[in-house]
Formats: C-alpha cells, structure tokens, sequence
C-alpha cells in the first residue's frame, strides 16, 4: 500500500494542526508549573519559523512558474522566459527589475528569505517584550485611607480566597501558575482575623469596605486616585539572575498576596522598569519601591547611581534587594547603597515599624538561603528607610514551590513582603501630602 500523497491541502491542515498542538502543549505547561514550558515555547517558534520558510519557499517557487508559463519560453530547453514589455515590480516574479538579469531567480530567492526573517523577529520581539509594560506610566497610590497607628496585633491571618465562586482556595497555598485578575477575586476574611485598623493612611475618598471594623472608605491612602494601583516594578540591570522568579510564580504571587492581606487595589501583572525609565519620571511619578534582585553582581554607572541617588532622596522611592546568590552581589550592593544613600548600613531589628505592621512578624526571620547572612540590613535617611536588604533570597519563597521551605517560613516571606512594600508606599503618601501642604 502506498503512503497518501502529501497534497498543499494536507500539508496546510498539518501546519494548522501542529499550530494547535504546539500552544496547547505550553498552556498545559504554564497552567500545570512544568520548568518544560520555556522550552516548548522556545522551540515551538523556531518550528514555527521553519514552517514559514518552508511555506515561502514553496508558494514563491509556484508563483514563480506559474509567471513564467504565462510569459511563455523561447523554446522547452530554455531557461529564460522572454523578456517582459516593461518594468515588473511584483516581488514574486523572478524577472522584476531590481533582481536583475544575472541570477534573477537566486536574488529572488534571497531577498525574500531575508525579508521573511525580519520580519519574523520583529514580530517575535515585539510579542516577547511585553513584560516591560507599564514601566514609563506614571506611579499612583490606590485611593482610600486608614492608619498606621494599629490596635491590637493581627493573629494568625487566615483568608480564603474565592474566584468566580467556581471554588475557593487558600492563598497561602501554592498558589496556581495562572493567577486570576485580582478584579475577579472576591475576599471573604474571618471574625477571627479581623483588624480594628484599615491598611492605609490619611483621610481617603474611596469606597467599599476596608479591613477591619473601619468607618466604610477604602483601604488605601490619602493622596491616591481611583486609577492608582499597587505595583511592584522589579530593576533590569546586568546581573544574569536580574529576572529569576519574576512574573507570575513569583512577584505576581506576592502582588495577589498583598491585595488578598490588605484589601488594596494592586496591578494585574508584574513589570520591569530600568534606571533610566526611573530616572524620566517626575517625583509624583516616580515608584514608591522598586525590586532589585541578583546573584552575582550589581555594577552600576556614575550616572546610574546619581539617578537612583535622587530616586531615594529626592523623589521619595525606595529599594528593596533580594539577594539570590552569594557574597559578590552581597559586597556589590552593600557598597552601591553606601554611595548611593551617604551612609551606612544598620541591622534592622524585629520590633521595627517595617516589621510589625500592618502584620507581626511573627517568630525567626525568615531566610530561604543565607547567601548574605541572616540580618536584614537597611539604609535610613531623615529618619525613612530608603532601602531594605534581604540576605537570603525573600522572593525564592513567593514562587509556587516556595522553593522547598516549610510553611511557616514561606508565609512570613509573604508577611514581610507585604510590609515592606505597604512601607514604601505609606511614606510616599506621607511625602505628597507634605509636597501640597508646600
């Protein structure tokens, strides 16, 4: 029995059909936490270039004799077809002028080639940029208020979380690759973990119901704006672990966790953000914290470090760094913010503001890996933390997999993420409200 005739139909319905398996395969991927998903995307594009190629090649050659047999050759040993009356501008006939007499076909076939391939890169780079959105739009607080003079300790926090009324989880569970739109998460807090304080600050316009027995107005803070949201903009720089855990599984969790635990509107996606983007923004623009991570090194330029200078001193902004690796991007960093801030690091200790509210946190500090030590160091200006070092790789523990930690350490990993970034953005609030009083 002879195989089937391979026919442009079939081969076309096979293109469509691989097309199909290929983003089905990386959906499962992404939705299931597989490592493979980076893989079956990476190579799923250079199958689909191939197959575009190929298609080109094939429908330019077709074209190519179909203009020929309508032009007619001199003789059926030929292999020039007559001449054409005029100038031929379409690009798939081989006798256009500008591929010339000499080759024609080989030209053809070369300009096209290389005209396939741009533009195929450009559309790969354009479709695999996008994690930069939003980097250049101006920083704005969420709208609402509350206090950062709490009543008594938070306990044990214990909030389900429930989306689409589908079915409900723990949000601090592993929380799923494919995080839902914190618009379409609806909160249900128990009695039992109830505040008497809304996570915020100053006299909000907002509505809706804080956390806690509050007077009605959201949580938020006093100069924000109904467009404002939480973001957590993590800094590009040259270090090659700059991204780890970036997106959703890792700076997407804790975004989830900080709205879940606070009651704050917060960004729907992570975002990258670099020194010079930071350095375009106005003061009221400008982040109130920005996410620096690495492993190896943290080298910056003179003119980078004078823009990060006037970021923390003049536009109010903060850094938290996360160290993923070890003792090189330790010493590099430690020494950066010493330039950078004009004074030295200090041991931050555990009844700090930074560290109690809006939540306790409760037993050790939370470590995933020393790389660093076991302290937490800061770096304080006119009585404000303008930047924070975590030693021992903090956004390791806001993955799916937690990295492998016990529970206990992961949720305080979320605790002290949620309280440094309500920090960052508590003492921006404070600084606008002094800039209109000004």
């Amino acid at each position: 029995m002879q195989p089937p005739r391979i026919t442009p139909w079939r081969a076309a319905a096979a293109s469509l059909a691989f097309l199909a398996c290929w983003k089905a395969a990386h959906w499962l991927a992404l939705s299931s936490g597989w490592p493979v998903a980076g893989a079956i995307d990476g190579w799923g594009w250079v199958a689909i270039f191939l197959l575009g190629f190929s298609w080109l090649i094939w429908g330019a050659e077709r074209l190519a004799q179909r203009y020929e047999a309508r032009r007619g050759r001199v003789s059926p040993l030929a292999s020039q077809a007559q001449p054409p009356s005029g100038r031929v501008w379409n690009p798939f006939d081989p006798l256009a002028w500008y591929y010339g007499r000499r080759a024609p076909r080989l030209r053809q076939t070369m300009a096209l080639v290389t005209a396939y391939s741009a533009g195929f890169f450009a559309l790969y780079l354009l479709l695999h940029l996008s994690p930069a959105r939003g980097s250049t739009e101006p920083f704005e607080l969420p709208e609402g208020g509350g206090s950062d003079q709490a009543g008594p300790a938070p306990r044990t926090v214990r909030i389900q979380k429930q989306v689409r009324r589908k079915y409900v989880i723990n949000p601090y569970s592993s929380i799923l690759f494919s995080v839902p739109t914190i618009d379409k998460v609806e909160l249900r807090v128990g009695e039992e973990t109830r505040h008497e304080y809304r996570a915020g600050y100053g006299e909000g316009t907002g509505t809706g119901g804080g956390i806690g027995s509050g007077t009605g107005k959201g949580s938020g803070f006093g100069s924000g704006t109904g467009r404002g949201k939480v973001r957590l903009p993590r800094l590009k720089h040259p270090d090659r672990k700059w991204d780890k855990n970036f997106g959703v599984g890792g700076d997407n969790n804790m975004l989830v966790q900080y709205g879940v635990l606070t009651n704050q509107k917060v960004a729907d996606k992570t975002e990258v953000i670099d020194v010079g983007q930071i350095g375009a923004l106005t003061p009221s623009q400008a982040p109130p914290l920005v996410l620096v991570t690495g492993a190896d090194t943290f080298q910056l330029s003179a003119a980078d470090k004078k823009i990060l200078k006037q970021y923390l001193l003049e536009k109010s902004g903060m850094i938290l760094g996360d160290n993923l690796g070890g003792g090189s991007f330790h010493n590099q960093f430690i020494q950066a913010m010493r330039e950078i801030t004009g004074v030295q690091e200090v041991p931050i200790p555990r009844d700090d503001f930074i560290h109690v509210r809006p939540f306790v946190l409760k037993g050790g500090f939370p470590i995933v890996v020393a790389h660093g030590g076991t302290t937490p160091l800061g770096w304080k200006v006119d009585g404000r933390w303008v930047a924070y070092y975590h030693p021992g790789a903090l956004t390791d523990a806001w993955r799916d997999d937690h990295a492998g930690i016990k529970r206990d350490v992961w949720e305080s990993c979320y605790v002290l993420g949620t309280n440094i970034i309500f920090y960052a953005h508590l003492e921006k609030n404070k600084w606008l409200e002094a800039q209109k009083r000004r």
